[in-house]
């Protein structure tokens, strides 16, 4: 028994037509795939920076402060106007968040930029910034430092994270122990 002329080519048809889709599903999926791998991803500054603490009051009218000092060691650099400091100590649970524009900070400068370019807000490799928080005298003649609502005693141990705002990841990271 021989087939009618006009059904012979369909089956060659549909086989060509299931590869070609098959083809384009995998084209697809490995297009997913590898467009997932690209690097356009905003990427955060990484930084070395080094903290310390100044006990030595200043004084700004009738109110005192002491300064946390952040030294730019090593890394990218990053500006005052896209990052917030977080500061935690070990015997609360609070948290302190401070951003150049945040209510809660009294100073948040980069040292040694005056004149024309007194705005400038890059930290580089090798710039120190400061932030002052108000002085604080506690029980038993305890010295802690006050940043937003919550108070950092000194001899007690507090962490520190300084964050890009803008992409929420970690620029550096520590610890210190203020003495």
């Amino acid at each position: 028994m021989t087939r009618p002329v006009k059904d012979a080519a369909v089956s060659p048809v549909i086989g060509v037509m299931l590869m070609l889709a098959l083809t384009v599903m995998l084209a697809a999926i490995a297009s997913v795939f590898a467009g997932g791998f690209s690097d356009s991803a905003e990427k955060s500054p990484q930084s070395s920076l080094s903290v310390s603490v100044n006990f030595n009051k200043i004084s700004n009218g009738s109110t005192d402060y002491y300064r946390i000092y952040f030294d730019h060691t090593g890394g990218d650099p990053f500006s005052l106007n896209s990052i917030k400091v977080v500061f935690r100590s070990e015997e609360t649970e609070n948290k302190t968040e401070l951003t150049r524009q945040s209510p809660d900070c009294h100073n948040f400068t980069l040292v040694g930029k005056t004149g024309p370019d007194y705005n400038e807000t890059t930290v580089r490799a090798g710039d120190r910034f400061f932030i002052d928080g108000l002085a604080v005298e506690g029980p038993d003649d305890k010295t802690g430092i006050q940043l937003g609502n919550t108070v950092f005693w000194k001899n007690k141990e507090l962490t520190w994270m300084v964050i890009d705002s803008r992409t929420s990841k970690t620029i550096a990271m520590g610890s210190l122990f203020p003495l």
